[in-house]
């Protein structure tokens, strides 16, 4: 293909348009396993929803979110004055340091590259502890509590299902250190873009009840729609109304809030979303395991997987020749070359991803 990406430990995966550059094909030639996107596509009324939104007065106006926050309002129940809509869940992690200034910020390692940037962004000290794989990469719950008991940060940023690992936290912990976080006034910034695969576990109901929680979201991933940005942030008014005055006027576009709309009320979309997800993740697992591959436990719609043999570079510039993309991991601070996390794809590709890589296996043997 001549070029090569493979080289590159991107903080980010989903580099679907620069791969096909680079390669010379077209974009829907290429396999993402790099970002984890539903692959069962938009949802009709989504495709719907662009269609008709796309009327010349609707160009000529500015965007309103009126609707697609009463919708979101309506369907978490919650106020609206309790909501803020941002042109991704990323973009609302920047807003949100910046409305606060903590001094000092608690993340956990490996963890999205993002909490380090907005941290940085702020000039705020970041406290680090680093999850392992002996236990799962499962958080130490009581150490974090001694941490804010302590009141040794200003805030706490929590990922459940955790990015890159895909471990679910108990809600119960979660709970615990949310009560503590209040009593002791440490924030608590919840990332929850992958909890529509478990939504039961989500501490979004309570999050205006909190003056110190607040519960992030994202449309973009399981609905399919990342070249739409839009997410947003739940928690108390008083602090939603900090939030929102550190972005635009009109941060997201009304193409984005009219899917957005139109996403929220995709009730069965949501619930096939789930079971084909379920079980194509752990037929994924499975198969990766079976050619001898290390599969960390995972509630989200990919999987964090360590090779016995050679390293992710190495395997993303194999696959390159079939027009794969997979994550390196070694750009997650804590994780080496030996992590790659993989998207949950339809079946046809989760099968044919485990046999190419058992064939590069045998191929470095």
């Amino acid at each position: 293909m001549g070029n090569s990406l493979h080289k590159s430990n991107t903080a980010h995966g989903g580099r679907v348009h620069e791969a096909a550059r680079c390669w010379n094909v077209s974009p829907e030639e290429v396999i993402d396993f790099s970002a984890n996107i539903n692959p069962l596509g938009p949802p009709p009324g989504v495709l719907r929803a662009l269609e008709n939104c796309l009327a010349p007065s609707n160009l000529r106006t500015y965007p309103d979110p009126f609707a697609f926050i009463a919708a979101l309002g309506k369907k978490h129940g919650v106020a609206t004055n309790e909501i803020v809509v941002g042109p991704g869940s990323a973009a609302l992690i920047f807003a949100v340091l910046r409305a606060l200034l903590p001094a000092s910020v608690f993340v956990m390692i490996p963890g999205f590259d993002d909490y380090f940037r907005a941290s940085a962004a702020v000039g705020a000290e970041v406290l680090r502890t680093r999850l392992t794989e002996t236990n799962c990469f499962a958080p130490d719950f009581a150490g974090l509590a001694r941490v804010i008991e302590a009141r040794q940060c200003d805030m706490v940023i929590l990922n459940s299902p955790h990015n890159p690992t895909g471990l679910l936290y108990a809600k119960a912990d979660l709970q615990m250190l949310v009560a503590m976080a209040e009593a002791r006034g440490v924030t608590v910034l919840l990332d929850e873009a992958f909890i529509d695969y478990v939504p039961e576990s989500s501490l979004l109901p309570v999050a205006a009840t909190k003056s110190r929680l607040i519960v992030l979201r994202s449309l973009t991933k399981f609905y399919s729609i990342p070249g739409l940005r839009i997410g947003y942030a739940v928690c108390a008014a008083e602090l939603a109304a900090a939030i929102r005055d550190q972005l635009d006027s009109w941060p997201v576009s009304t193409i984005a809030l009219e899917a957005g709309q139109a996403a929220l009320a995709e009730r069965e979309y949501e619930s096939e979303s789930r079971c084909i997800n379920a079980q194509a993740r752990e037929e994924f697992a499975a198969g990766l395991r079976e050619i001898g591959l290390t599969v960390f436990p995972s509630a989200a719609n990919f999987l964090l997987v360590k090779l016995p043999v050679g390293s992710g570079g190495e395997l993303a510039g194999y696959l390159e020749l079939s027009q794969i993309l997979i994550r390196r991991c070694d750009s997650f601070c804590g994780l080496g070359d030996d992590f790659i996390r993989l998207a949950v794809r339809s079946r046809a590709d989760n099968l044919r991803l485990v046999s190419l890589v058992e064939t590069w296996f045998r191929r470095s043997e």
